[in-house]
C-alpha cells in the first residue's frame, strides 16, 4: 500500500482524475480517510465523483463532505473524482493498495 498526507490549503483543489492510468494495473483501490473535526459542507473541499465511463460534460453523481473520521474507498482505474475548491486548510489521509510487480531483481517503483 501507498500512502500520503493531503494538507489542501485555502483555495486549494485537485481536478478530475483517476488514480491509476487504464490497464497500468499498479494502483488497484484507493482509499480517501478525512482528518478535519467538526467539517461542514459551507467550507468546501468535497470529493466530487462520477460514474466508470462518465464524460467530460456529465455532472458528479456524488459529492461527499470530508467529515472527519469519513473514510471513500473507489477503484483506482474506474471512478473520475475531484476535489472541489476548499475554504479552510483539508487535511487527509490518501491511500492505494498496488499491486507488487517486483521479482527477478526489479523494485517495483512507486508511480
Amino acid at each position: 500500500m501507498e500512502v500520503c498526507f493531503a494538507v489542501y490549503p485555502p483555495g486549494g483543489f485537485y481536478d478530475r482524475h483517476l488514480d491509476s492510468f487504464a490497464g497500468a494495473r499498479n494502483r488497484m483501490v484507493s482509499l480517501v480517510a478525512y482528518l478535519n473535526e467538526d467539517w461542514d459542507e459551507a467550507r468546501g473541499g468535497a470529493l466530487a465523483v462520477w460514474p466508470e465511463g462518465a464524460g467530460e460534460d456529465d455532472i458528479p453523481t456524488a459529492r461527499i463532505v470530508p467529515e472527519g473520521g469519513g473514510i471513500v474507498l473507489m477503484l483506482s482505474e474506474d471512478i473520475p473524482h475531484a476535489v472541489e475548491v476548499t475554504t479552510e486548510k483539508r487535511l487527509g489521509l490518501a491511500g492505494w493498495w498496488r499491486v507488487n510487480q517486483s521479482g527477478a531483481g526489479r523494485v517495483d517503483p512507486l508511480n
